[in-house]
């Protein structure tokens, strides 16, 4: 998952099959409501369409069954106009749905860039904590209090998209990602990128430098189906090395679930991934990382065999098994050491590591749970404290999934992917975070 792909992780069952996922942007206004769907709500939507892939198949074998038995069928034709009218309201009420989504994201957006550019309630200095005043938690209108949770440096990493830097009409700028990593800084030491596009990469690293920000950073390469989005990322991706120098970089992530979405064939993908690596290391820089970011049945051989990638990135999000909140944790320890792991090394003399590139809960709606899953920020809550303090313990690399709430990724097909973040977009943090501390 990403703002280009976003959230991007992977969606899972309790079988371990992969469901749904979304990142994305319309890149003809940014915002999912218009005729076009971007690639990336085309994943979701074929995603929501594997989900009920069972059903439907169901379905057609009961009317298959049922054909040729007339007065069975006049019944079911009755049945099914019903059906249809209840299928219409139903749509209609999504439509009013998502039309409240846009309509808060708009006050929000508005409220967030009054004043010193895009600083919005969250403060752009040094400050302990976001903002004061009411916190908008949901499209509906919901408001509870901001209790001025701190921020606390207690993640490993964190999966970062500065706000607006969305192709066509970037709207981030450098203050803006000065503000934002200010705050991002009080959280973790390591940050995931996505892409390059926007001067994502060149105002991180610029801030960092500028500011003496604690933070190294994962540079991400993005990959979809035009070939000309390779090339223009790659070649921004060389000219910032060139100006800021390699001291803040921690890995190069050359795309993010391109096998799942579809985006490239695995040769293409590994193509890439070895033209980087080759360019990383003419540069001078041969222990730099350089691998791709996936759900785990991407992350398998011949993928992590062979040297192929230094290391394997694996977007792990237990929200898409449908378990409950309260077996989360448990469900990811399990499935990390008894399927992902054995898988990315089963081909292997050498153990390849794995990095976590995306984990975490969404906050909203409620509308959106997927079986015993239920996006919600007391679900937040407690997976952060079931399961971060675990992680920080074992000494894993992960990198939570996400800084900021994106809801221009919300799509007719899933409200959801919008609320993956530990702060609203006004820059409120959601949730109290626990006290285990990271070094």
């Amino acid at each position: 998952m990403s703002h280009y792909n976003n959230h991007q992780g992977g969606h899972y069952n309790n079988n371990h099959d992969d469901e749904e996922y979304d990142d994305g942007y319309d890149t003809r206004s940014a915002y999912p409501m218009q005729q076009h769907m971007t690639p990336q709500q085309q994943r979701q939507e074929e995603r929501r369409r594997h989900a009920e892939q069972s059903a439907a198949s169901a379905t057609a074998a009961a009317a298959a069954a049922g054909k040729g038995s007339s007065p069975w069928l006049s019944n079911q034709k009755k049945k099914s106009s019903k059906c249809k009218t209840i299928a219409w309201a139903v749509l209609a009420l999504l439509l009013i749905a998502i039309a409240g989504v846009l309509a808060w994201y708009f006050a929000v957006y508005k409220k967030d860039n009054k004043g010193s550019g895009n600083s919005g309630g969250g403060g752009g200095g040094g400050g302990k904590t976001p903002a004061n005043g009411p916190t908008v938690i949901s499209p509906n209108g919901t408001v509870i209090p901001n209790t001025n949770y701190p921020l606390k440096k207690v993640f490993y990493g964190m999966a970062y998209v500065p706000l607006n830097a969305q192709l066509p009409d970037c709207f981030n700028t450098q203050q803006s990602v000065d503000e934002e990593l200010q705050l991002v800084a009080q959280t973790t030491t390591r940050v995931r990128l996505y892409g390059t596009d926007c001067n994502v990469l060149r105002y991180t690293l610029d801030s960092i430098k500028r500011l003496k920000l604690d933070l190294k950073v994962v540079v991400g390469i993005w990959i979809d189906k035009d070939n000309a989005t390779y090339t223009r990322q790659t070649t921004e991706f060389y000219n910032v090395m060139n100006t800021y120098g390699w001291d803040n970089i921690l890995g190069v992530s050359v795309g993010n679930e391109v096998i799942f979405d579809e985006y490239q064939p695995l040769p293409v993908l590994m193509a890439h991934i070895a033209e980087v690596k080759a360019k990383v290391v003419a540069m001078g820089q041969p222990n730099i990382p350089v691998f791709t970011s996936d759900l785990e049945k991407a992350n398998q051989p011949p993928l992590t065999s062979n040297n192929n990638e230094d290391l394997a990135g694996v977007n792990l999000h237990p929200f898409f098994s449908g378990v409950p909140i309260e077996k989360g944790g448990s469900w990811f320890w399990e499935f990390l050491t008894t399927t992902v792991e054995p898988t990315i090394n089963s081909n292997n003399t050498k153990k390849l590591d794995v990095w976590i590139t995306e984990v975490g809960w969404p906050t909203f709606p409620l509308s959106a749970a997927y079986k015993a899953s239920v996006p919600s920020i007391p679900n937040l809550q407690i997976f952060l404290d079931t399961w971060l303090c675990d992680a920080n313990a074992k000494k894993i690399p992960y990198y939570y999934f996400e800084f900021f709430d994106a809801p221009w990724k919300i799509n007719p097909g899933s409200a959801v992917e919008g609320f993956w973040g530990l702060l609203t977009i006004d820059k409120k943090l959601k949730v109290r975070l626990p006290d285990c501390v990271i070094a």
